[in-house]
């Protein structure tokens, strides 16, 4: 009796484990492989799938015009032109309402086409190294953009208007001609990064006061002398950077600055007293002078 229930606890358990087996196989058949977008890298090979394509990417090429026959691509969300040359005014640009991300980078525009502003459901926005002097202030009709990059332009100022893109996280503005940041940037609540290294700030713009999310700011290679006191409260800074700013002196309380990871004080004409200051107030960070 007892080998004949051995042998049937044995047949179930073969049973068992032959199920557990199918179900796991079943599992790996109905699990989705990650989506891969359909990429065109030239016109050509876009127009050959217009129905399917999703990137096209025609960086450093020469185009006679903007392609209209982009507007047919009803999937479209990425494209990039960066050092694209021949674009003209990029009329037809306007008729690509699906549109998430535009790099128009080193295409030496001059000046932000007007079509860009229609693109109301933009999320990424690449505009670096155009020689772009003026943002205009349709820039707000841009509700969408989380990302925004204008390094390497020639802005001496920014409209009152880019306070109302409310989702920006990411604002690049390294190597222009800004000396002050208007007070509506401090409606970005949702801002966690900010780039303005070699501009010509000569203080700490006050708008970022009241940005709670901010986590990384870079003020490298402008003329802020001082770091005002409620820098230290921001609660979410993991770095700062100063390098290059002629700052001799950090707040005296220092204790605010729980979350900061990295900061930059490197060619900053700080004097020894100071520095052993800065580093016995913040142990766990790195300091680099």
């Amino acid at each position: 009796m007892i080998g004949e229930w051995i042998e049937q606890m044995k047949t179930s358990m073969s049973t068992i484990a032959a199920m557990a087996v199918l179900l796991c196989a079943g599992c790996f058949e109905n699990r989705e492989a990650p989506h891969r977008p359909v990429t065109a890298r030239s016109l050509d090979e876009a127009i050959a799938k217009p129905s399917a394509v999703e990137r096209v990417i025609l960086a450093g090429q020469t185009l006679s015009a903007f392609p209209r026959e982009l507007a047919g691509m009803p999937k479209l969300a990425v494209l990039e032109l960066r050092g694209t040359k021949g674009l003209g005014a990029l009329e037809g640009l306007s008729d690509l309402k699906g549109l998430k991300q535009l790099d128009l980078s080193a295409t030496q525009t001059g000046a932000v086409p007007e079509p860009v502003f229609t693109l109301s459901g933009l999320e990424r926005l690449y505009l670096s190294d155009n020689g772009i002097k003026e943002l205009p202030a349709a820039i707000g009709n841009l509700a969408a953009l989380s990302y925004l990059n204008l390094d390497v332009n020639q802005l001496a100022a920014l409209p009152s208007e880019l306070g109302r893109v409310s989702g920006l996280r990411w604002l690049r503005l390294n190597s222009n001609k800004l000396t002050a940041l208007p007070p509506e940037l401090a409606a970005l609540s949702r801002l966690q990064r900010i780039y303005l290294r070699d501009n010509l700030l000569t203080a700490v713009p006050e708008c970022l006061k009241t940005l709670p999310l901010l986590e990384d700011i870079s003020l490298s290679g402008n003329k802020v002398t001082q770091i005002p006191p409620w820098m230290t409260q921001l609660p979410k800074l993991r770095q700062l950077d100063l390098d290059g700013c002629p700052v001799t002196k950090l707040p005296e309380d220092l204790s605010g600055w729980a979350s900061l990871q990295v900061l930059s004080l490197v060619r900053c004409p700080i004097d020894d007293a100071e520095k052993a200051r800065v580093r016995a107030a913040l142990p766990k960070v790195h300091v680099a002078f």
